[in-house]
């Protein structure tokens, strides 16, 4: 299954320009913090250009990356929705340019337009299943299993052709052992073992997922 469209391209022209008549538009350098963890803010953001990161720290400074925000998506909704403190950090991974929504602003379409409302709620969803596939994963699963299961998640955003795809920029070993909850070391280990069965490979600056099923059948997809 392939990633689905995001919210803002969802809306009907009606819905986006309420939005767009009420946010306030800003450019973020790379690396650059969008929301940071604890806030007391209430306004949602929407990503116009660019992509961004969710991520928090843990006690001994490693990152853990929850997910990427792409063009479209909504982010800082859930302060937006319940009022408390924000829940993680939002960091740009490149210039990039999002549209912020006042608290209030944004409860009143909430309130006043149902398809937005619903597509929220789709989108709350999609969050929630995301998270708590993403609990078993790091409960139940050694590193090389979470580990190709994020390479199929991003294969699958991508779209593979003749069961291979590219990965462009190639991700990081440290940017993945963010996303799957262990340490550079234990996904460069992984990673190597990989490329020795010529299933992955590294190349002028691309990630190449050479046999997405034998990449399956070892996260145990097809079991």
């Amino acid at each position: 299954m392939t990633a689905s469209p995001a919210l803002l391209s969802k809306l009907d022209a009606a819905d986006l320009a309420a939005l767009a008549e009420r946010w306030s538009e800003r450019n973020y350098l790379p690396n650059e913090l969008i929301i940071a963890h604890g806030d007391s803010g209430r306004d949602v953001f929407f990503l116009l250009e660019g992509r961004a990161r969710v991520t928090l720290f843990s006690e001994d400074g490693r990152e853990i990356a929850y997910r990427d925000i792409g063009p479209g998506e909504i982010f800082g909704e859930l302060a937006g929705i319940d009022g408390k403190a924000r829940s993680a950090s939002i960091v740009a991974l490149g210039p990039t340019r999002a549209a912020r929504l006042p608290g209030p602003a944004f409860r009143d379409v909430v309130i006043n337009r149902p398809t937005f409302a619903w597509l929220l709620l789709e989108h709350l969803s999609a969050q929630l299943r995301r998270m708590t596939e993403r609990v078993y994963e790091f409960s139940t699963l050694v590193v090389r299993k979470r580990l190709i299961l994020e390479l199929l998640r991003r294969a699958e955003e991508i779209g593979p052709v003749n069961g291979q795809v590219s990965v462009e920029p190639a991700p990081t070993h440290f940017e993945l052992a963010a996303k799957i909850s262990t340490h550079r070391e234990a996904v460069s280990r992984e990673m190597s073992a990989l490329a020795k069965r010529g299933l992955v490979e590294r190349r002028n600056g691309r990630l190449m997922l050479r046999d997405l099923p034998a990449l399956e059948v070892l996260a145990g997809k097809n079991d």
